[in-house]
């Protein structure tokens, strides 16, 4: 079924469920229950007796819509409106329009609180502060995650009805109904429930109607001038932009809670926060709302100390910040205690490293950089630095007994993709330490570590091939990892290697694995300007798992988790860094355009770079980039392409017949 939400809260149309980002109820060390997205029970107030002949969910507005005839009387349609507030955070809203024809008699109404069995999570109870519409309820959850770590309070305010009768007139008539829920914790404030009920009272008297609903859609509008586009082919099109819906109903800029596989919607894998979040779905976040990505960033920076903790824990030499695998409240880990991922697949926090070296090419942000990333990427560089061992066989350095992303492979040594992060990690502490002339942070070993072939790095030489790990021997693999080293790593390789391992991997790849593979075999393909009938079948498998009508990704193509947006998150990068061929550098973006089977044009609206805005529309032979926005602050920016450059201007559009071309400054 179909969700709303805003990013801060959201809920299942239907459900008597709702989730607020960042609440959890368990404790880390337990194995019966562990930190998981804590109920909420639902507030909505359901129409009973209908024949619902339509309905959907409008992405553009982010509300989900129901019409519906009301059993046992003639001319009474009735609509029913759900959205969760974009601006308002804590607000969640429900109207029922009520149109009745002319006639004689009383029209009733009866509705169904669906608020499900009660919480198990939250000790909640009703509050003598309201005892009437607004209906007032306060707890808080039953365990903590750490024993250090606060219980978490939530309070809701809300409108319910039993039932209304309406008098039937001689001329047609129409009723709205509003419904409004404001939920409030103590994540934001040090009184949830005086703040529930006096944010709810504030927006009541502040707003009508039509003016909140006005203001979200504004939001929304806002959101969308920023995405993807495609011409010709409809089902591509809904399948990104729901994709995208997906994502962002579920993150916002301002509750830094990151993301979970499967939504902010859904407890599946307990709401928790994995490398999905900064590998699969923040690179197309960063590319065109870097504010929103910033906040996925900012959930890491803020749990720095249970990073350090989990380092300490696992082994008293490590120094420096080891991120869990799963994560939720405090930073520690949550991974249970039989999953040995939590403990030996350690590539997480390479991946965090590499987000932030992204969000850094994409807005060179020197304050962010200096407060927000140092802290995080040196932590990191410094546990990267304590793992490795020499072998005085080799003369590398290792990383041994790990689990690379290819889960099927346990306790491996010297994962390539591993090794690779973990290098890019120390190698970008020292580009930041450079940056802000703090080179004497940096110690000699890092620097010794960072050069190539110091760290060891397993290649077959007969094969010419990356070896996922050493002594790995053909098994076959759960999903993406070598080819990762060509996207998104970008890791040096000439082009005969980068197809061997292409090739190879792609006969090893669990065909029932993640569809997020192939979204990454598609990147690579397209780099290596392989075939449009190859690259349309590996591109086609890369959204299989969404299912109609409202475009729901599941975790495979007929089953597994539902609402997941790391699907999502894969297949919107195989639209971008595909077929648009994107590749953030140092110093540019790089573009190489390739129009897909079945379409006639593909656009990028809204991209942000170094605080400008421009679009990139692509018709199969020109690409027109055309700039939108700039600030006075902002860097001048220049596009390159046949070894031609040309300064951008403000809706003067640049059209260019090659097909790659750099835009920078």
């Amino acid at each position: 079924m179909a969700t709303i939400g805003n990013g801060y809260l959201s809920t299942v149309i239907g459900s008597n469920t709702i989730y607020v980002a960042g609440i959890f109820n368990g404790e880390a060390t337990s194995t019966v229950t562990p930190p998981h997205r804590a109920r909420v029970c639902g507030t909505t107030n359901e129409v009973l007796n209908l024949n619902t002949f339509a309905c959907g969910l409008d992405l553009q507005d982010g509300i989900y819509y129901r019409r519906s005839n009301l059993s046992g009387y003639d001319g009474v349609t009735i609509q029913q409106s759900f959205y969760a507030h974009r601006s308002l955070r804590y607000l969640l809203v429900n109207e029922v329009l009520v149109n009745i024809t002319e006639g004689n008699g009383n029209v009733s109404i009866a509705f169904n609180f669906n608020s499900g069995p009660a919480s198990t999570d939250i000790n909640f109870s009703p509050s003598n502060l309201s005892t009437s519409n607004p209906w007032l309820l306060g707890g808080s959850t039953y365990l903590a995650e750490e024993p250090y770590s606060p219980l978490q309070k939530v309070a809701v305010a809300y409108e319910k009805l039993d039932n209304i009768t309406f008098q039937r007139a001689s001329t047609p008539t129409s009723f709205l109904l509003t419904f409004y829920t404001v939920i409030r914790t103590s994540l934001d404030s040090n009184n949830p429930l005086n703040d529930a009920l006096n944010t709810f009272l504030q927006i009541k008297s502040k707003y009508n109607v039509t003016d909140l609903k006005n203001l979200h859609i504004a939001a929304w509008q806002e959101i969308w001038s920023s995405g993807i586009e495609v011409g010709g082919n409809l089902n591509l099109a809904q399948s990104i932009n729901s994709s995208l819906y997906y994502l962002l109903s579920s993150i916002r800029e301002d509750a830094p809670y990151s993301l979970s596989p499967c939504s902010l919607s859904s407890n599946s894998y307990d709401g928790h926060v994995f490398w999905d979040s900064e590998t699969w779905m923040y690179p197309t976040l960063a590319l065109f709302y870097p504010d929103i990505a910033a906040s996925i960033l900012y959930y890491r920076y803020l749990r720095i100390h249970g990073a350090e903790l989990k380092a300490q824990w696992y082994n008293s030499s490590y120094n420096g910040t080891m991120y869990p695998w799963r994560s939720a409240v405090t930073g520690e880990e949550v991974t249970p205690y039989e999953g040995v991922t939590g403990l030996i697949e350690q590539h997480i926090s390479g991946d965090i490293s590499f987000a932030f070296r992204q969000y850094w090419y994409l807005t060179k942000d020197l304050n962010w950089l200096r407060n927000i990333a140092w802290p995080v990427v040196q932590g990191i560089a410094s546990f990267y630095a304590s793992r490795v061992t020499y072998n005085e066989t080799t003369g590398l350095y290792n990383i041994n007994n790990i689990i690379p992303p290819d889960e099927y492979a346990f306790d491996v040594n010297n994962s390539y993709y591993t090794n690779v992060v973990a290098l890019y990690s120390i190698q970008f502490a020292i580009e930041i330490a450079t940056i802000l002339d703090i080179q004497d942070q940096i110690p000699a070993f890092w620097k010794e570590l960072s050069v190539a072939g110091v760290i060891a790095l397993p290649f077959d030489d007969d094969l010419q091939i990356h070896l996922e790990f050493e002594g790995y021997s053909g098994e076959i693999i759960k999903q993406a990892d070598v080819v990762l080293l060509a996207y998104p790593l970008m890791f040096p390789m000439t082009e005969t290697v980068m197809k061997n391992d292409f090739t190879y991997y792609l006969n090893k790849t669990d065909v029932n694995g993640p569809a997020m593979s192939f979204a990454v075999y598609l990147i690579v393909w397209l780099q290596l300007n392989g075939d449009s009938d190859t690259a349309d079948e590996l591109f086609k498998k890369s959204y299989v798992n969404i299912q109609p009508p409202f475009y729901i990704w599941t975790e495979y193509p007929t089953s597994g988790a539902t609402n997941f947006i790391t699907g999502a998150g894969g297949f919107l990068q195989a639209v971008s860094s595909g077929y648009f061929g994107v590749r953030i550098t140092s110093s540019s973006l790089k573009f190489q355009p390739t129009l897909p089977q079945s379409t006639t044009t593909i656009k990028l609206r809204g991209v942000q770079y170094l605080g400008s805005s421009f679009d990139v529309l692509f018709d199969g032979k020109f690409s027109y980039v055309t700039l939108q926005s700039y600030s006075p602050t902002t860097p001048t920016l220049f596009i390159t392409y046949n070894q031609s450059t040309v300064q951008l201007f403000v809706r003067k559009q640049v059209v260019i017949s090659s097909v790659a071309f750099n835009i920078h400054q």
